[in-house]
């Protein structure tokens, strides 16, 4: 039996199109899905984050990457300014945070592995 893994998340936006906007500026980012005024689905890299038009209600996503000052220098240029450059937080993990439009929590870390996991496989 394999072990469950996150494959993606829904947010309720305030705006989805000020939010699809937001989410297609990630680099690596691709809108699937766009029912306007009601629903999108964006796949980052291999998760998929959908996009519900309801009351704004904040989350806190978690994204891991290879190359977290590269990402900083990308969402940057791409016109989405992180809360601060990226940091070694006290409990060992370097990330930095991103607010989107509905003040829902992006946080970019750099990518480890699980507790336990095998690092041959």
């Amino acid at each position: 039996m394999r072990d469950a893994s996150l494959a993606g998340l829904t947010l309720h936006v305030a705006d989805l199109q000020r939010s699809v906007e937001f989410y297609k500026r990630i680099p690596g980012a691709a809108l699937l899905f766009h029912q306007p005024d009601q629903f999108a689905m964006v796949r980052i890299g291999t998760g998929r984050l959908g996009l519900l038009k309801a009351q704004s209600v904040s989350f806190h996503v978690e994204l891991e990457t290879n190359d977290l000052d590269g990402m900083y220098d990308q969402l940057r240029l791409a016109g989405i300014e992180p809360q601060a450059p990226p940091a070694v937080r006290p409990w060992g993990e370097r990330d930095f945070l991103v607010n989107d439009p509905d003040g829902n929590l992006i946080e970019f870390g750099e990518t480890h592995e699980a507790p336990g996991a095998d690092p041959r496989k």
